[in-house]
């Protein structure tokens, strides 16, 4: 318990340098140099004003300079990778594949993020979760080559489909990047049910919009998001979703 604990505390400092990237990189501005700043006055912000969801709570979600309102953006990142990463401590061994499996989780949502707030995703993004999702998915002693591929062929291939019907329209390239990445992590099963999940999730979201007004019918939505928050449920508790449900099919 006590390590998961530490692994969580440490996902909400990753989560504070990822909200830092998504910020700075549109902009192309230094992400590793030059100190955090609010973006509506431009005042340094001092380090004690840096600590992930305690320091946004102390301030009342204000700059302690021109008052103005920070976005929710900062403390519900530091808190989903938070969370993220404990829960990943307290799955898996803390060995090298627990470490490929933190990468992906904050590359993740790096690209979550990204794309609901710019409705893109950077090159350099997917192709960082393509490779890590590559590499953990090889060094993993429980996936198959079989299953490997096979994930990786239902992920992106589905995906691929679609984009090739609906001319992009419904999604991009960039999310069939993400559908193969994660179904060659989670092998065939895990796929099926990740793919399941992002449809649910997205259809859900998007009914919930259109009932409220928020969106058109036809208005473009952010599909990477529903990929990446169903590749997080099925690598924590696939495996213990696929078997639930083969227990109640063979009811």
């Amino acid at each position: 318990m006590a390590i998961n604990i530490v692994f969580g505390i440490f996902g909400l400092f990753v989560g504070s340098f990822l909200n830092v990237i998504i910020f700075r990189f549109p902009e192309l501005k230094g992400v590793v140099s030059g100190r955090s700043y609010c973006p509506k006055c431009k005042k340094t912000i001092a380090g004690y004003d840096l600590i992930p969801v305690v320091s946004y709570i102390n301030l009342w979600g204000k700059c302690r300079n021109c008052r103005k309102q920070i976005s929710w953006q900062y403390p519900l990142v530091e808190l989903f990778v938070g969370v993220l990463f404990y829960l990943l401590a307290m799955v898996f061994e803390v060995n090298y594949l627990l470490i490929f499996y933190l990468l992906i989780a904050a590359i993740s949502t790096l690209i979550l993020v990204y794309d609901f707030k710019y409705l893109e995703i950077p090159e350099v993004f997917s192709w960082l979760l393509t490779i890590f999702t590559i590499l953990a998915a090889i060094l993993s002693p429980n996936l198959s080559l079989q299953n490997f591929l096979l994930g990786g062929l239902i992920g992106g291939g589905v995906l691929g489909i679609l984009v090739g019907i609906s001319n992009e329209r419904i999604m991009g390239s960039g999310d069939i990047k993400i559908g193969l990445a994660f179904g060659v992590l989670l092998g065939f099963e895990r796929s099926i049910l990740f793919l399941f999940l992002a449809f649910f999730l997205g259809a859900l979201f998007g009914i919930i919009l259109i009932l409220f007004n928020r969106r058109k019918l036809n208005s473009e939505v952010a599909f990477a998001p529903f990929l990446i928050i169903s590749a997080m449920i099925c690598l924590v508790w696939g495996e213990a979703l696929v078997n639930l449900y083969l227990q109640f099919a063979m009811i």
